[in-house]
């Protein structure tokens, strides 16, 4: 694909094309081949929405010819500037993923070494506690004489068996690090960065499932006739079976639940209100101070992707990007530059494969961000 044709396809996707750039995309795109090759270079260098909700090429031509339409209004008008990425719903900003645009040769820094406690533990319901991801074992041995299963990034208790009340396991995973967690009923649980689950070695038959969650998870509810629900510091989420994202960090000032499949239920646990129930590609977001609770509809996979090793920034503040980047990588960032306060940031990072330093020349190449490690921290200038 030429350079020229590239650009045109960028700065379609952030909203920067012309008339002429539009109508040479119409064109160009028409054909089979050309329509391939658009979709493959999203595929690559983008996490877009475009693709996400219209991968069909009328869908695509429509907003194409949309956009063409109303910049001419504009440019009749003598109005014609820029429209903001936010008054699309089908074509939102996105981002051209870190690796597009990665010149290691630039990276002069030393690595930063990790900050905080970084290794995934299991607490069992004795106290004792176990490193996770320094076990070479594919077996560890619990109390009861419970053999529990070590797969790759995974612990599974689906095959707990001679246990007869609760005993507790807790699995917290630091900043940096990804765990996940087969349960007993066969609910498999994603823990993101900076998270802790407690949950029970076995569900008691005819006992309400319940489990304790502190950061970042997506549930996989195995569908039974046992209510299934998950309590984080202000906030409970009840289900039966199904998919959903549950995000509640202490620091955060609110809690959230986006659902992909089935039906979930989000409450205040100071209050003694009924459930708002939500619908899949719905997120439901708790207010830990007022305690209302906001039900909107989303793209589900800008919240999710991180399960996959992706983590998608739309429209960011610089203080919720710099949260989220000391989340995913363990590590310290101050910004002293006052004049990022007014900018959004668009980013699409794939964290098992891209290092901070990466992600900070990403963000020095495209939003001239300039940067320094001074006493193995970040400082942004």
């Amino acid at each position: 694909m030429k350079n020229s044709t590239t650009k045109i396809i960028v700065n379609f996707l952030n909203n920067q094309s012309d008339i002429k750039e539009l109508e040479f995309l119409l064109n160009w795109i028409s054909d089979e081949d050309n329509f391939i090759l658009f979709k493959q270079f999203i595929s690559i260098h983008h996490y877009s929405n475009l693709i996400m909700n219209h991968s069909d090429k009328e869908s695509i031509i429509r907003e194409i010819k949309k956009k063409i339409k109303s910049d001419r209004l504009k440019k009749d008008e003598k109005k014609f500037i820029l429209r903001e990425a936010s008054k699309y719903a089908a074509i939102v900003v996105v981002s051209i993923c870190v690796g597009y645009y990665l010149d290691n040769s630039k990276i002069s820094s030393k690595p930063i070494n990790e900050l905080l406690p970084s290794k995934i533990s299991l607490q069992k319901s004795n106290g004792e506690k176990i490193i996770l991801d320094e076990s070479s074992e594919n077996s560890i041995d619990l109390e009861d004489d419970v053999i529990l299963k070590k797969e790759l990034k995974t612990i599974s208790y689906n095959e707990v068996n001679n246990i007869n009340s609760l005993k507790f396991n807790t699995i917290e995973v630091p900043y940096g690090k990804r765990f996940n967690v087969r349960l007993s009923d066969n609910t498999l649980v994603f823990l993101n960065s900076g998270s802790s689950l407690k949950f029970p070695v076995k569900f008691i038959q005819g006992q309400e499932r319940k489990v304790y969650l502190q950061g970042e998870a997506f549930f996989e509810v195995t569908h039974n006739k046992e209510l299934f629900t998950v309590e984080s510091p202000g906030a409970i989420a009840t289900v039966y079976g199904t998919k959903f994202n549950f995000k509640n960090y202490q620091e955060d000032p609110f809690s959230e639940v986006i659902l992909t499949e089935g039906s979930v239920g989000l409450k205040s646990s100071f209050y003694m209100q009924k459930p708002v129930t939500i619908k899949p590609n719905f997120k439901a977001e708790l207010n830990k101070v007022e305690n209302n609770i906001e039900v909107v509809q989303v793209n589900t996979k800008l919240y999710t992707s991180w399960i996959d090793g992706k983590t998608v920034f739309r429209n960011e503040n610089i203080d919720n990007l710099i949260l989220k980047l000391e989340r995913l990588y363990n590590v310290s960032i101050t910004n002293n530059n006052q004049k990022l306060s007014n900018k959004f940031f668009n980013a699409t990072i794939f964290v098992e494969n891209e290092t901070i330093e990466d992600v900070l020349e990403y963000l020095k190449e495209v939003y001239k961000i300039d940067y320094q490690f001074i006493n193995n921290k970040i400082v942004i200038k």
